[in-house]
């Protein structure tokens, strides 16, 4: 998103031109816009234009969590404490590790083999002479809350070792170290340029030894509670660096020593299903040749499982979430069948999660009983799979939480009795966040159903018999990769018994940044565009008008006032009764780092052997589901 597609060209002065979407109060339980104390808005760069969306509106301010800094000093054997060998993405201490960059710095972090095939993280960087970049490697569980997070005592300890080789040599990297306080911060201070720590004065192509006393570490650092070593490429150009076994060492320990080349590593871990969704079978029923194309696709990509939208007619009589099953699917689940590719009758939208809707989504899973009592087993299908997201209802991210949770559960139990009763298999998909700590509240989302307290994944994956998870990464290893968002899922689904698709995107998906207010808004208009950007919401009767302005340009507007009050006017809104706040926050969302779309073949296929590598251990782990099947086949190349 650029600035321009939010504020004219500044050269001209023009008055900036605000995005705006209108939204109903009560859908967010919330009575006047001056009760709203937290929000977040979406620009999303659509090919069409940017457009304005509301993900969150509440009338409580963002909880302020009290931070303890605790620490310990773990039980280590013989002289050094092994913090990491780089074989798995979380640490001993609980830690993980992730890029930074500002572009158009860039780089990424990935465990992986070095060039000698021992086991390291790479970091791989585009430096430019503007913003910076580099990677963290954390000593504490960030998963933890901010009042139980425990960091590393070192005081037994009298220095930091680890390995380290460049792919070309002369390679500039500042070290950094962090304490609990810094790292609060997202801060660390400078220790030492590599090169000023390396036996041979300068980073190399072969492995060398790095050991730095803690004495080096700055006073204003405490290593009663370090929290982060960091990793900062000083000069502009391309290469990569690999980290070998990082130790802390008490006086006079050697090093840990360099693993040996892993074999596993260049194994291939086939996982026992792919799955796909499949969403335009209304076309695919009128259109033989496609319907073809297909059947032959999914079996040379070797899918077994596929998720088939039940086709809506375009003068459907019933009411939403109610679908008969058109009787021209049957030569289609006849070809599916014969190809040992089990079909599940896919449908969802929001607002099934609502009890009003819960009849009619109910009656979909009858018509489909009925359709397979009917037709011969080579032309039924094997289950019923259900793709509703309730936070996409208004009001999830606000007051109506709980609310929405509970139909949604209601709805899951009574169509997983249904299925289940007929011989159907029920799945469900879900957000890969459902296990996650609610950002601003720091709890977990978790909701009283059937007489327990439970976080929401846990529930659903009580009642269904599988799951997909949505997990929408193009990276496997680091802190937000597909390896840490979507292991608290497989760790329940394998005690319970259950199996668990991975989920990953291969659709495009469009650039968007994030802006977030919090606290009392201020009455009236502003009077001039304040960094970062400004929000304004403007009532309506029960609905309201927000208009987001964001301000790259640095650009005095004394007519601001003005101009907004004649845009309401225009809008049919009072400006007397409007509230603003500064943005508090901005953060970009690359398309990219959700999906596979633009990154190709290969970078999917790594991404895939990455994490089945690491979730084989996992009896839940039913393999991979690829969202959706025909940008999968643009993805790969295919040809008809």
């Amino acid at each position: 998103m650029g600035a321009a597609s939010l504020v004219d060209d500044p050269t001209t002065q023009a008055a900036p031109e605000p995005l705006t979407k209108t939204i109903y109060l009560p859908d967010w339980g919330i009575g006047d816009v001056a009760d709203v104390r937290l929000g977040q808005f979406s620009v999303i760069d659509d090919a069409a234009g940017d457009r304005l969306e509301v993900y969150v509106l509440r009338d409580e301010e963002p909880r302020e969590v009290s931070a303890r800094t605790l620490s310990e000093t773990p039980a280590f054997d013989g002289e050094s404490l092994l913090v990491t060998d780089f074989r798995t993405n979380r640490n001993r201490l609980g830690g993980f590790f992730s890029e930074f960059q500002r572009a158009p710095s860039q780089a990424a972090v990935t465990l992986g083999d070095a060039p000698d095939g021992r086991p390291a993280l790479r970091l791989s960087y585009s430096k430019d002479e503007d913003g910076f970049c580099g990677f963290w490697l954390h000593l504490f569980d960030f998963t933890s809350g901010p009042a139980e997070r425990r960091y590393l005592n070192a005081r037994p300890f009298h220095a930091l070792g680890f390995w380290v080789r460049g792919a070309q040599g002369g390679e500039q990297i500042l070290l950094k170290i962090g304490d609990a306080e810094w790292e609060r911060n997202q801060d660390a201070l400078p220790v030492a340029k590599l090169d000023e720590l390396l036996p041979e004065g300068r980073l190399e192509t072969h492995w060398q030894r790095v050991v730095v006393p803690l004495t080096l570490i700055p006073p204003r650092v405490s290593t009663l509670s370090l929290a982060s070593v960091v990793f900062e490429v000083l000069e502009p150009g391309s290469s990569e660096i690999y980290l070998g076994p990082l130790a802390f060492l008490t006086e006079g320990a050697a090093m840990p020593p360099l693993p040996e080349p892993d074999e596993e590593a260049d194994r291939a871990f086939e996982p026992a299903s792919k799955a796909t969704w499949v969403w335009n079978t209304g076309e695919l029923l009128a259109d033989e040749a496609q319907r073809d194309e297909l059947l032959r696709l999914l079996a040379a990509e070797r899918f077994d499982r596929v998720f088939l939208q039940l086709p809506e007619p375009a003068d459907n009589p019933l009411p939403l979430g109610e679908l008969r099953i058109d009787e021209r699917l049957r030569p289609l689940l006849a070809g599916l069948n014969a190809a040992s590719i089990e079909v599940y009758a896919l449908d969802g939208h929001p607002a099934y999660a609502l009890p009003a809707h819960h009849a009619a989504v109910l009656h979909t899973i009858e018509h489909v009983i009925d359709y397979n009592a009917r037709v011969s087993e080579a032309e039924r299908f094997h289950g019923i799979r259900h793709d509703i997201e309730p936070y996409l209802l208004p009001g999830f991210h606000g007051a109506r939480r709980a609310e929405i949770l509970r139909g949604f559960l209601e709805l899951v139990a009574a169509g997983a009795e249904r299925a289940r009763g007929a011989g159907l298999v029920y799945g469900v998909d879900l957000p890969f966040w459902y296990d996650a700590p609610d950002k601003y509240t720091h709890e977990p989302i978790s909701v009283e159903f059937g007489g327990a307290r439970k976080l929401v994944s846990r529930h659903v994956i009580d009642l269904a018999d599988d799951v997909s998870i949505m997990d929408y990464r193009t990276a496997a290893y680091g802190a937000d990769g597909t390896i840490r968002d979507a292991e608290g899922e497989l760790q329940y689904a394998a005690a319970r018994g259950k199996q668990v698709f991975v989920g990953l995107e291969t659709s495009p998906l469009p650039d968007e940044v994030l802006f977030e207010l919090a606290g009392r808004p201020q009455r009236g208009l502003p009077e001039a565009l304040r960094e970062q950007g400004i929000v304004v919401l403007a009532p309506r009767g029960d609905s309201a008008l927000v208009m987001l302005l964001a301000d790259d340009t640095d650009v005095e507007r004394s007519d601001l006032r003005e101009w907004l009050a004649d845009r309401l006017r225009r809008e049919a809104v009072p400006s007397g009764a409007a509230v603003w706040w500064q943005v508090r926050r901005r953060i970009s969302v690359p398309g990219d780092k959700l999906s596979f779309a633009n990154l190709g073949p290969e970078r999917l296929r790594q991404t895939m052997q990455e994490t089945a590598r690491e979730f084989r251990r996992y009896d839940s782990f039913a393999g991979f589901a690829l969202h959706h099947f025909w940008s999968y086949k643009g993805l790969i190349g295919a040809q008809q």
